[in-house]
């Protein structure tokens, strides 16, 4: 199954549990957020990721701020008004359990800047597959929170921090999500090579 089904029977899901069921566009509006955000992630990275020795880092906050603006997105699309404070313990909390899978990407983007010319762009397509995979796993991960929690009759703004950053460590966690980082670097390459990111 690839990454777009994955998105859309995750937000189908999730409309369920909300009994948002009359809605039929809204499963497809919720993946077409995930992938548009995960896209821009990519070509902020591809640019960002130029700069010797600090590409990487800038390339990793462009990519949590596209990865809190897509939760907020999504929120708004399924009518759940989320405090800002919310949207960041989620985003940190999910992209702190998900970046265990690409710290090495990161350190490697981070040393080929160093070398000018190829270097650069090595580090620049290393950080572009990163960040495209970070935010598009963080966007199947708040959907599952999300569909976890409203299956268990939780609203989840009565949680606490503590409490959000549980949840997404635990469905961050779940094997699924390492498969749907895999295939986005896989989607990322194929699409880059296609000419999609510029």
């Amino acid at each position: 199954m690839n990454n777009h089904n994955l998105l859309l029977g995750q937000a189908a899901k999730l409309v369920e549990a909300m009994d948002k069921t009359t809605d039929d566009n809204l499963p497809q509006n919720i993946a077409e957020i995930v992938k548009f955000h995960s896209k821009g992630a990519a070509v902020a990275a591809l640019g960002s990721a130029w700069v010797p020795g600090f590409g990487g880092a800038a390339a990793t906050v462009a990519c949590a701020g596209f990865i809190w603006t897509m939760y907020g997105r999504i929120g708004a699309e399924i009518d759940l008004p989320i405090s800002k404070n919310i949207l960041k313990t989620l985003a940190s909390g999910v992209a702190t359990n998900i970046a265990s899978s690409v710290v090495g990407a990161i350190a490697l983007s981070t040393a080929f800047s160093l070398l000018p010319g190829i270097g650069n762009v090595g580090a620049a397509i290393i950080m572009g597959g990163t960040c495209y995979a970070m935010t598009l796993a963080s966007g199947y991960v708040y959907l599952k929170i999300m569909t976890q929690l409203f299956n268990k009759g939780i609203d989840p703004t009565t949680l606490s921090e503590q409490e959000l950053k549980n949840v997404a460590k635990t469905v961050a966690s779940d094997s699924d999500v390492k498969d749907v980082i895999k295939r986005a670097k896989e989607e990322f390459k194929s699409k880059q090579e296609k000419g999609e990111f510029k």
